[in-house]
C-alpha cells in the first residue's frame, strides 16, 4: 500500500505539468460536448392544480396516472402540430419522452417534470427539441380541457321516435329541452356574470334567444296545432287523446275524494287534541313576530287546499283534452288541413335550423368558457437552464476527475514495471 502510494505521489510530481493539461483539456471537451448536445434536451414541469389533483384522482374521480399522460394519441397530435408528421416517428419520440414527480411539490399541487431527449435530432429539421416538447406537452392540455370540461350532455338536443311523435309533441319536447338548457345557462352566468366569448357573445343573450324560441316562435306553432287541429295520424292521436282524458278524469276523481275526506275530518276533529303555539315568523316587513297556529288542524287544512288545487288543474287539463279532441272530430276541409300541416312543417323546419344554429353557438361559447374557467388546472412552466447546467458543469468536473484517477493509476502501473524490468536487468 505504501508502494502504491509512493508510485502515485512520484507520478504527480513529475507529471503534474501534464496531468494539469490532460485535465484542462478533458474537462473543456465535457463542457463542450455538453453544450452542443444540450439543444437535443429540454425539460418542463407540469403542474396540475384542480381540486382532486391531491388526492390522485381526476377531475372526473378517476384514478390519477402520470404515466399515462403522454398516449401516442396525444404525441402524434404534438407531433403533427408542430408539422414533423412526416419525418418522425410516434413511437421514437414516446420512447424518449420521460416524466418523473419534482421533489418539492407542494400538498397542494401535483408537480412533474417531464424530459425529452431527443436521440433523433436529425429528424427535427429546423424545429428544436424544445419545441417539440412544448407541442406535445400543449396537445396534452388541449386534450385534459377537452376531456374534463362540463357536461354537456344537456347540450345535445336529439329528438327520438320521430316517426312516432305527433306534431304537438314536438311542441312540447323543444319547450322542455329549451327550458331545461336556459337553466343550464343560467347557472353559468350566475358563476361568471362577466364571461364574454371571442365573438362576444355572453350567457344572457344566449339566454334570451332560446326565450324567443319558447315564447314565440313555440307558441305560435303550438297555437296552430291546437286551434285547428293539426296532426300526422288523426285516428291514432285521437284514441291517445281518449285514454288522456280517462286517465286524467280519474285522477280528478281521486284529488276530489281526497279533498272531501280531509273535509269530513277537520268537521269531526276533537278541538281537545289540538294545541295553540306560537311559532316565528315574517311579515311583508321581512320582521319577525310570533304566529299563532293550531297543532294538527293546519296539516289537515294544508292537505284539503293541496288535493283542491290539484283538482282544478287537472280539471283544465281535462277541459283542454276535450277542446282538442272536438276540434280534431270537427268535420275538416282537406285542402285546408294539408295546408295547416304543411304550415307546421315548415314552421318546426325552420325553427329546428335556428335551434341547432344556436346549439353550435353554444357549445363553442361553452367550450371557451370551460377552458377560461379550468386554464389554471394544468400549466407548463419550461425549465430554462443556466450556463453551469448547459455546460454540464458538475458532470465535467466528475469526468476530470475520474479520468485522472485512471491516467495517474495507469501511470503507476508502468512506473512498477519499469522498475521491476530494471531490477530484473540487474541480475
Amino acid at each position: 500500500m505504501n508502494n502504491l502510494a509512493t508510485r502515485v505521489v512520484f507520478v504527480l510530481r513529475k507529471f503534474f505539468l501534464w496531468i494539469l493539461i490532460f485535465s484542462i483539456v478533458i474537462f473543456l471537451a465535457s463542457c463542450l460536448w455538453s453544450y452542443k448536445e444540450s439543444p437535443r434536451s429540454a425539460s418542463v414541469v407540469l403542474t396540475f392544480t384542480y381540486p382532486n389533483a391531491s388526492e390522485g384522482l381526476f377531475p372526473n374521480g378517476s384514478y390519477f396516472n402520470a404515466y399515462d399522460i403522454f398516449t401516442d394519441d396525444i404525441i402524434e397530435t404534438g407531433i403533427r402540430n408542430a408539422g414533423l408528421e412526416e419525418t418522425v416517428h410516434t413511437g421514437k419520440i414516446a420512447d424518449e419522452i420521460s416524466i418523473l414527480p419534482r421533489s418539492n411539490a407542494s400538498l397542494l399541487t401535483t408537480q412533474f417534470v417531464v424530459t425529452y431527449n431527443a436521440k433523433h435530432d436529425d429528424q427535427l429539421g429546423a424545429v428544436s427539441a424544445e419545441g417539440l416538447l412544448h407541442s406535445i406537452v400543449y396537445a396534452y392540455i388541449d386534450h385534459f380541457h377537452n376531456t374534463y370540461s362540463n357536461d354537456q350532455l344537456v347540450l345535445n338536443l336529439n329528438v327520438m321516435d320521430e316517426e312516432k311523435m305527433e306534431y304537438i309533441d314536438y311542441v312540447r319536447y323543444y319547450n322542455s329541452a329549451l327550458n331545461q338548457l336556459k337553466k343550464y345557462l343560467r347557472s353559468q352566468q350566475n358563476n361568471n356574470k362577466d364571461f364574454v366569448s371571442s365573438d362576444g357573445t355572453t350567457f344572457q343573450e344566449l339566454i334570451n334567444t332560446l326565450d324567443r324560441y319558447r315564447l314565440t316562435s313555440l307558441k305560435e306553432i303550438e297555437a296552430i296545432i291546437t286551434e285547428r287541429g293539426v296532426t300526422q295520424d288523426r285516428n291514432a292521436y285521437i284514441a291517445r287523446l281518449d285514454y288522456e282524458l280517462w286517465d286524467k278524469s280519474n285522477a280528478y276523481t281521486l284529488n276530489r275524494n281526497m279533498q272531501e275526506l280531509y273535509n269530513n275530518i277537520l268537521q269531526d276533529y276533537k278541538s281537545e287534541l289540538t294545541s295553540v303555539v306560537f311559532v316565528p315568523a315574517l311579515d311583508s316587513n321581512r320582521e319577525f313576530y310570533m304566529s299563532k297556529t293550531r297543532v294538527g288542524i293546519d296539516t289537515y287544512s294544508l292537505n284539503v287546499t293541496n288535493y283542491e288545487e290539484a283538482a282544478e288543474e287537472i280539471k283544465r287539463q281535462i277541459d283542454q283534452t276535450s277542446q282538442n279532441i272536438n276540434t280534431i272530430k270537427a268535420p275538416a276541409n282537406t285542402s285546408a288541413a294539408a295546408f295547416n300541416a304543411q304550415r307546421v312543417d315548415r314552421s318546426l323546419a325552420i325553427l329546428k335550423e335556428q335551434i341547432d344554429a344556436t346549439m353550435s353557438k353554444i357549445r363553442v361559447v361553452e367550450k371557451e368558457y370551460s377552458k377560461y374557467k379550468n386554464h389554471n388546472y394544468v400549466t407548463m412552466t419550461p425549465v430554462v437552464p443556466d450556463f453551469t447546467e448547459r455546460i454540464g458543469l458538475k458532470s465535467a468536473i466528475l469526468f476530470t476527475v475520474i479520468m485522472d484517477v485512471v491516467l495517474v493509476t495507469i501511470l503507476a502501473f508502468l512506473k512498477r514495471e519499469k522498475k521491476a524490468s530494471e531490477e530484473v536487468d540487474k541480475y
